[in-house]
């Protein structure tokens, strides 16, 4: 099991560091019991209403719970005595703004009634934490959409890979999520499919609430990670004209093509190869590619912009996609189970983009993706070559870089040395 820490850092003021869960999921009363409405009171109770987290004066919750299979707003509300007609005025009135035939089990809702008529005359209906719609019939009968307030903090976590960085993060109780967020942003420096024990990582990333509880994952703000000895740094910045990431002395880190035409780890199976036998043919022959075992099915995706320059069943190759990305760079996609909607010969696409799916196409013994890479037309290794970087910072924007990464370099450091103390 990983050894690993996590700790809070709030946005204002000073870094608040201490053990924490990332993500717990407590009940929350969303009411308390209100005391009985008699004739002298009534004024008084009217004063001291509160404004709910809806944004709406406080009336009484009958009841919180969640949509049944085949429930409808009709049979929640005719349970709590709203009229046919009523109901059929809700649902017309919601036309265009929501598809009263569109529940799903699961989804959260709560109803309302008026603690002077005693009559239920609103309902909420959440499609998530955050996003929700309001059906509203106590004077007029109106229906909208709302959304609750998100803050942010800034969190912390870091570790010491033991077996994967997926269980690393599960282990600290961080959303895995992240691990991909960070693959991503050292898909240059970092060959993900080969993690090795003991490397390291510090992540500082946002960290989205709702209601006072985790909700999702954000974005990194800044982090490091060594693998194979070797350190890499990343710091997310924005300018007046691009934004991105950059490493301490401010070089791009994004680069013209993605390391792995997949956005979660897949097994090489194959390398490249000059001269590799040949399991179909019984001989041996160069084998210009890299051979990743992957689920029939798994989402290939474009290791960068380009245009579609091939998208059709070529023989012992397949299904194949060939995208041209410049003057100097093309990819090819073999043994494709098909193409993705909308790929075909002429259409460009963008990086990250799902172009194909991983199947058996072709002279083929099993399932996988041959990923090849061509630079000026010959094939190239597509796990050692060296892509050049995205643009540096330079000038002013450098300067103020520098300054406004300390605080994050020193915060990262400290952690570090703080999880190899414990792990001593």
């Amino acid at each position: 099991m990983s050894r690993v820490k996590s700790f809070s850092l709030l946005v204002v003021g000073a870094f608040c560091l201490s053990n924490c869960s990332l993500w717990q999921t407590n009940e929350v009363s969303i009411h308390e019991e209100t005391p009985a409405i008699t004739l002298t009171n009534f004024e008084e109770i009217k004063e001291q209403q509160l404004i709910d987290e809806y944004g709406f004066k406080q009336r009484l919750l009958v009841e919180e719970n969640t949509i049944k299979r085949n429930e409808s707003i009709y049979t929640i509300l005719s349970g709590f005595d709203v009229t046919p007609q009523t109901i059929y005025a809700i649902n017309n009135e919601a036309k265009g703004v929501f598809r009263t035939n569109s529940l799903r089990p699961g989804q959260r809702y709560l109803v309302y009634k008026n603690p002077i008529t005693d009559q239920v005359d609103r309902l909420i209906i959440h499609f998530d934490k955050v996003n929700y719609v309001v059906f509203d019939w106590a004077d007029k009968i109106w229906v909208d959409r709302g959304a609750k307030e998100v803050s942010t903090i800034q969190k912390v976590t870091s570790g010491v890979i033991t077996s994967s960085l997926y269980q690393s993060l599960k282990d600290n109780e961080v959303n895995p999520l992240l691990g991909s967020k960070l693959s991503e942003i050292f898909a240059w420096q970092v060959d993900f499919f080969s993690l090795q024990p003991n490397d390291q990582f510090t992540i500082v990333y946002e960290q989205p609430i709702v209601d006072g509880e985790p909700y999702g994952i954000g974005d990194i703000v800044a982090a490091s990670f060594t693998h194979k000895g070797k350190s890499y740094d990343a710091f997310f910045y924005e300018t007046d004209e691009r934004a991105g990431y950059f490493d301490k002395n401010g070089n791009g880190l994004q680069k013209a093509l993605l390391k792995a035409p997949f956005k979660y780890s897949q097994r090489v199976s194959s390398g490249f190869s000059h001269s590799r036998f040949h399991p179909v043919l019984k001989k041996s022959m160069p084998h210009y590619g890299v051979d990743y075992a992957a689920p029939i099915g798994t989402p290939v995706i474009a290791v960068g912009d380009g245009e579609v320059v091939e998208a059709r069943y070529r023989g012992p190759n397949g299904n194949i996609v060939k995208i041209k990305h410049n003057g100097v760079y093309t990819t090819a996609y073999l043994h494709l189970n098909g193409f993705a909607p909308g790929v075909r010969r002429g259409v460009r696409v963008k990086q990250g983009q799902t172009i194909g799916y991983v199947g058996k196409t072709g002279r083929v013994t099993g399932v996988h993706l041959d990923y090849r890479i061509y630079k000026n037309d010959q094939p190239v290794n597509p796990l050692s070559i060296d892509l050049p970087a995205s643009k540096s910072l330079a000038g002013d924007d450098l300067e103020e870089y520098k300054l406004y990464i300390e605080r994050y370099k020193y915060l990262m450091r400290d952690e570090l040395i703080n999880l190899l103390a414990s792990n001593d």
